[in-house]
């Protein structure tokens, strides 16, 4: 009775062991996913220079401002009792402003690297209204009206690909580089445009294409501004505020229209000198198109490494229920190959992924590290059913993990079920178990 009584006790010791250590094996491997992650973030670091090489030589990402008119003027002013004059510029943006775009996307590479390269063709039509006198101000000394000028902001004025001209009032004036104030706009082309105090209203039109990279964006200061754009890229991503009012997305390209108001801005329709820095409206007041598609096969792959710990205890406890339940004998040498070719996954599904993409690239590490432990258990099992049995659950495992990745608005929904019935199962394999009897490792 005593050494039935510590045979149960060793057995129980075993088991006990096995246990702690699978968890501790299961932690030790989170090492080469930590390693994983940070080639993973390497490999996109690259991949991101790459595409600033590219754009270097082609367009950066743009953001098109305006256009503005500004027209100086003088003021007196008394300074130490004394009359001086003192030069101001009263800046206007346009009472409405239509603004068509065709969009023209290709494909740039450099070694396994690619980037999404635009060639936006505009068509801007819009008007000024003049100001009245009053809106200059008081004290006002002179009006140069004949000195008054359009300006036209770009991220890069550069990757303009034509020589570009203003319609202005029916009459053409060629556009020279540069902005007419630097404290204005950082990159710009601007052109002089005659005024004429007796004409209350100028129309204007501004034909132009440009070059960029990933995003093309707009800050609206019209009072009421129109956007509409025609591009070729099935996958657009519409940013910014406000969102298209019309969108119509196919395989083929998209269309999209945007509607802005003054109400969308946070200044007047009128400023002196640089009371208004636009570029502080950047970030927050812009909208457009982004030609990146939601999730590259490095958010993916990211993504994908954040399932390690799930997929390797999962497969821990496959093996473990074979070992609890079959009686099978899995050493603790062989638990570290199998952790091993479960980390190995990842490498394979990040460099192939590079050369073929994310979905093909999975299905070939999946199979592969599939059949090494399969192949691998027919020498542990020793049996042709359980390796088939042990493959299909090891292959519906990869499976579900790879619907959570191709989700996102659903992706917790079934990640949590998908963890209850893995749970449920678990607990119904082991309900009969006897955690205090006879040793079946």
């Amino acid at each position: 009775m005593f050494e039935i009584e510590k045979i149960k006790k060793s057995s129980q010791k075993k088991l006990y062991l096995k246990i702690v250590f699978i968890l501790v094996l299961i932690l030790l491997l989170m090492i080469p996913n930590a390693f994983v992650k940070d080639l993973i973030r390497e490999r996109q670091a690259l991949e991101y220079q790459v595409q600033s090489e590219i754009s270097k030589s082609w367009g950066p990402e743009q953001t098109l401002i305006g256009p503005i008119l500004s027209i100086p003027f003088t003021v007196d002013e008394i300074q130490n009792d004394k009359k001086i004059i003192v030069p101001k510029v009263l800046r206007i943006v346009p009472d409405s402003m239509v603004t068509d775009v065709d969009l023209k996307t290709q494909i740039r590479k450099k070694g396994i690297y690619k980037a999404i390269l635009y060639n936006a063709a505009h068509d801007i039509t819009g008007v000024f209204k003049l100001p009245e006198l009053k809106d200059f101000g008081e004290n006002v000394n002179e009006i140069f009206y004949d000195k008054s000028t359009l300006d036209l902001g770009f991220s890069s004025a550069s990757s303009l690909d034509n020589m570009v001209a203003v319609k202005w009032n029916g009459e053409n004036y060629k556009m020279q580089s540069g902005a007419s104030d630097n404290n204005l706009l950082v990159s710009a082309i601007h052109a002089l445009v005659p005024l004429d105090k007796e004409t209350s209203v100028y129309s204007f039109s501004i034909d132009f294409g440009i070059n960029g990279t990933r995003n093309i964006n707009y800050l609206p200061l019209a009072a009421n501004a129109t956007l509409k754009m025609t591009g070729d890229w099935a996958d657009p991503g519409f940013i910014g505020f406000p969102i298209p009012l019309n969108r119509e997305i196919s395989k083929d390209g998209f269309t999209a229209e945007w509607k802005a108001t003054e109400y969308n801005r946070p200044f007047k329709k009128m400023w002196q000198d640089n009371n208004v820095r636009l570029g502080t409206f950047l970030k927050n007041k812009t909208f457009g198109v982004s030609l990146i598609q939601t999730v590259s096969h490095y958010q993916k792959n990211m993504r994908s490494a954040k399932y390690a710990l799930l997929i390797i205890s999962m497969s821990f406890l496959v093996f473990f229920f074979f070992e609890f339940l079959k009686g099978h004998k899995v050493h603790p040498i062989q638990y570290m190959f199998i952790g091993l070719a479960l980390s190995v996954f990842y490498f394979l599904l990040l460099s192939f992924s590079e050369h073929v993409g994310f979905n093909i690239a999975y299905a070939i590490a999946a199979v592969s590290t599939v059949s090494l432990m399969s192949w691998y258990s027919l020498y542990i099992l020793g049996g042709i059913k359980k390796v088939m049995i042990l493959a299909f659950i090891l292959l519906g495992l990869y499976a579900y993990i790879y619907t959570l990745l191709q989700m996102e608005d659903f992706a917790l929904l079934v990640g949590s079920v998908g963890l209850f019935f893995a749970l449920t199962i678990t607990m119904y394999l082991s309900r009969n178990a006897d955690w205090y009897g006879e040793d079946k490792i």
